[in-house]
């Protein structure tokens, strides 16, 4: 049976604020978390959580449970950046002050990273070569058109080539993990890995898109938030009408999704 890859990106609701901001709101991260983690447990789930070094920072007790539970914690980044409008030391001194706080709390080497934002595009590749400096593997790319723009590259998890990060080298030691799409006649590649795919899309679809990875025997890497599956998320006047639809029938169409598929943490899969 083909193990797929679950992870979280372990922010807070308001997190794709300014972070000078998120002082003023009311965090709900420790409860969901705690509901994503017993979803988890009833289905034998163990994942990787793409952890802020700010929520880190906040709520240590949280990352030093989600470790006894047996999952991963993996660098976020520290506060949320768009790295698009970043330049490439300011990224990485978000990256390492990350890193370090990871570690320290969660007693355990980080070896991967997502992006905020899926963030990193064709114009700012030269974070790979931060990345490789002190970790095993990145999880940032989506390879689909839309606002992502990366639809010239592997679909499926693999070894990113020192020349081009879009390009596979089998003899490379880093990894990339892309999220998973769905091939359809005249629309092309199309997201189904989770957040926003996974409250707007039927659960039928997305199952599709997992059984075509593994009929190929490769894993589907879905995500998801903790906001995506809260429906008591509090209204922000800055966000998007379509932030909030889909939130009161996502947790079922994730627990769907567990009940049929086996998913592991990145960490484990790389053992594998």
């Amino acid at each position: 049976m083909i193990r797929n890859i679950m992870t979280v990106d372990l922010e807070d609701y308001y997190c794709d604020l300014p972070v000078k901001t998120w002082n003023k709101y009311e965090s709900r991260i420790v409860e969901i978390t705690k509901t994503i983690l017993n979803l988890f447990e009833r289905y034998g789930v163990t994942g990787t959580f793409f952890t802020l070094g700010y929520i880190a920072e906040r709520h240590p007790e949280l990352i030093e449970y989600i470790v006894s539970k047996g999952h991963e914690i993996s660098s976020h980044g520290y506060s949320h950046n768009n790295i698009r409008i970043m330049n490439q030391k300011d990224f990485e001194l978000d990256l390492v002050k990350s890193i370090e706080i990871l570690t320290k709390i969660a007693g355990e080497k980080i070896l991967g990273f997502r992006a905020p934002f899926f963030s990193i595009n064709k114009s700012n590749l030269w974070a790979f070569n931060s990345l490789k400096k002190y970790l095993k593997y990145d999880s940032s790319l989506f390879p689909v058109r839309l606002h992502y723009g990366l639809s010239d590259m592997p679909y499926h998890v693999y070894r990113v080539s020192d020349k081009d990060p879009l390009k596979e080298d089998k003899n490379s030691s880093f990894i990339e993990f892309p999220m998973a799409i769905l091939k359809l006649p005249l629309v092309g590649s199309f997201p189904i890995a989770g957040g926003i795919y996974l409250r707007l899309l039927p659960s039928k679809l997305i199952k599709i898109g997992v059984e075509r990875y593994n009929k190929l025997e490769f894993p589907a890497t879905v995500y998801f938030h903790p906001k995506d599956i809260d429906p008591a998320t509090p209204h922000i006047q800055e966000y998007p009408r379509y932030t909030y639809w889909g939130l009161k029938e996502a947790y079922n169409k994730l627990e769907s999704i567990l009940k049929v598929y086996t998913f592991t943490s990145i960490r484990e899969w790389m053992k594998l």
